[in-house]
């Protein structure tokens, strides 16, 4: 038997069903009622439509994108940080199972999840 070859296909295997399972994790909550943020919203709590990005100080792709969010969060007030390390309760509420992830609110309703890193255009679209 090929039991390297077993081995390397069950491991793509998984990693293929882990991210599978995480993206249909974070579009279930689609539509949803958002969970309270009046903590961490600051002057963004007026806004209707609020861009959250949950990140972690250990995440690679979270500190490639870092830049751009600070640079989009000078402009746009209603794109809130979440460190998840800080806010893990607030994390596990919205159902964040992988790091960076951004999640639309718009009206109290959770409108659309993002998982990993996006562009630019994307983001300011998503911010509008």
């Amino acid at each position: 038997m090929n039991w390297p070859g077993i081995l390397v296909g069950g491991l793509i295997a998984l990693i293929v069903g882990m991210q599978l399972f995480m993206w249909i994790r974070a579009k279930r909550s689609v539509g949803n009622p958002a969970p309270d943020t009046s903590a961490i919203d600051g002057p963004a709590a007026a806004d209707k439509r609020r861009l959250y990005y949950f990140y972690s100080a250990s995440c690679g792709p979270c500190r490639a994108i870092k830049p751009m969010v600070e640079k989009l969060r000078q402009a746009h007030r209603n794109l809130i940080p979440v460190d998840v390390s800080q806010n893990l309760d607030l994390a596990r509420k919205f159902g964040i199972a992988g790091t960076p992830s951004f999640i639309l609110v718009v009206d109290g309703q959770i409108e659309q999840v993002l998982l990993g890193g996006q562009t630019e255009g994307k983001l300011i679209g998503m911010l509008r």
